[in-house]
């Protein structure tokens, strides 16, 4: 019996969510996957940060042009290359009615990189602060944040953390309460998340046209993992935004009257990680031959609908210090075979080539132009993504297909995990002196185009190493009713509802 009536309750809370987007006051928004949790210290996924971020706000934030500004300070100054001051806004409030003061910054800071600040717990987002060591009112509208070394990308990554009261201890967040424009009301897992608006929210960043509480009085988040469903969903009015559209969706998108498509250029490299830790990918004639195996813009046009950009490396086109000299491997099969037989593989060879289930279409693309070259992939599809990486990560696959994110346009952000030697995302095993050196002198020197110089050549040596079957990066595609408007899409994959209205 109590299980039907959890079950019903659950089906009514569903259903009230689905119709409160017939609600002008209401905004409701389709996301592929569920919360990892409500404490913004404790996570490493974007849609947990693309509904946090609406209950949360942070010293820094950033809009469109994905350029840190004042969210939280009033001003920022650098007094020395290792300290940072930061002046904060008066009268910010938070949901429970109290005021923040330059000790709630400092605890929410030191609670990121303090080992065990969370119950024992350590933040998984610590990295995100480099060497910030720790930070300290000096009086209740100043805080200043300190550094172990000089780091160049300090305030892009600063954006990604956000602010909690003091008063939350050294336990974990359950129920939040931030100085965001919307404040918690409820989490049903595998369901919804329901925001409603904070009346008494400061208004923002001015700087990107913020001011006073946001004009929607409801915000509701609803899992819907299945794009069929979410489609679907929008299309009958269910949700006023779709998040992660499928290509083959845009037509349709397109052809309804009371739809819109809103792509974004994204921040998420694709690639292909080889074992170079072992034969055949130890060879950097057999990386590069499989590099010119692939037609990259021929699997751009026809699996991406043209929504994609090839790439020479891993880093994005719009990333700091991006080398525009290199030119993506071109399609030349040719100079594939005669690599593989300079390597001592004349007639080709066999691997297994290890995916996730969304990526199986291209994967058969791949294995379908490899053939052409002699070389069998079989393809292994993974349910697991983290299973799949940690036995890559162990020395056991070939290679995998995967990707990764770099919402701060830095190579901070993805060239140092993915490609130096032992970093937490190198699963291939790619090791480079020289790309190290690179690195560790463009995260020290205090000079911007140094530190450009620096990465740009490291690309260099990255794209001769092909260390990856180097792919593209994607055009993230939303689609919105034509009845929403104050809200655009932006580049790390944020929902940002603060002056969203329905007509």
């Amino acid at each position: 019996m109590r299980l039907g009536i959890i079950a019903a309750s659950l089906l009514i809370a569903v259903a009230a969510a689905a119709g409160h987007a017939q609600d002008a006051d209401t905004i409701v928004v389709g996301i592929t996957a569920d919360l990892q949790n409500l404490d913004p210290h404790n996570f490493r996924h974007r849609e947990t940060e693309t509904v946090l971020r609406n209950i949360y706000d942070g010293l820094v934030t950033r809009g469109p042009d994905m350029q840190p500004v004042p969210e939280l300070a009033e001003s920022i100054v650098q007094i020395d290359e290792t300290t940072w001051e930061f002046r904060l806004r008066r009268g910010v409030k938070f949901h429970d009615g109290t005021e923040m003061t330059a000790r709630d910054v400092a605890f929410s800071i030191n609670r990121y990189v303090k080992e065990g600040a969370m119950g024992g717990q350590t933040s998984p987002r610590k990295d995100l602060l480099g060497p910030v060591t720790h930070a300290e009112a000096v009086d209740d509208y100043t805080v200043r944040v300190y550094l172990s070394a000089p780091w160049s990308v300090f305030l892009p990554y600063l954006v990604h953390h956000m602010i909690v009261p003091a008063s939350v201890g050294d336990g974990l967040v359950e129920h939040p309460i931030g100085t965001g424009p919307f404040r918690f009301v409820e989490w049903v897992r595998g369901s919804h998340v329901v925001l409603e608006r904070f009346d008494d929210y400061y208004g923002g960043a001015p700087d990107l046209g913020r001011s006073g509480p946001a004009p929607a009085k409801r915000v509701i988040f609803r899992i819907i993992p299945e794009n069929a469903t979410r489609l679907a969903a929008l299309m009958a009015g269910e949700i006023d935004i779709m998040a992660n559209v499928p290509v083959h969706a845009i037509a349709d998108i397109e052809r309804h009257p009371d739809l819109e498509l809103r792509p974004v250029m994204g921040t998420r490299s694709y690639f292909t990680e080889f074992n170079v830790r072992r034969p055949p990918f130890d060879d950097v004639r057999v990386r590069q031959a499989l590099n010119y195996a692939i037609d990259v813009d021929l699997v751009i046009d026809q699996l991406l609908g043209g929504l994609g950009q090839p790439l020479p490396t891993i880093l994005s086109p719009l990333s700091f210090g991006y080398n525009d000299e290199l030119e993506p491997y071109p399609y030349d099969p040719e100079r594939a075979r005669q690599l593989l037989a300079e390597a001592g593989y004349p007639n080709g060879f066999e691997f297994e080539l290890s995916v996730e289930n969304k990526r199986r279409d291209v994967a058969e693309a791949y294995a379908f132009m490899l053939a052409q070259v002699g070389v069998t992939a079989n393809i292994r599809v993974w349910g697991d993504y983290n299973t799949m990486v940690e036995a890559m990560r162990r020395g056991e696959l070939d290679a995998i297909m995967t990707d990764w994110g770099d919402s701060t346009m830095d190579p901070t952000g993805i060239f140092i995990p993915k490609l130096r030697t032992g970093d937490r995302g190198n699963f291939g095993g790619y090791s480079n002196p020289a790309v190290d050196a690179l690195i560790e002198f463009a995260e020290s020197t205090t000079s911007l185009e140094a530190r450009a110089e620096a990465y740009r050549y490291a690309q260099k040596l990255v794209y001769e190493d092909a260390p990856m079957l180097f792919e593209y990066i994607t055009q993230e595609l939303y689609a919105q009713r034509k009845s929403l408007s104050g809200w655009d899409p932006i580049p790390d994959s944020r929902i940002n509802l603060h002056t969203a209205v329905k007509q």
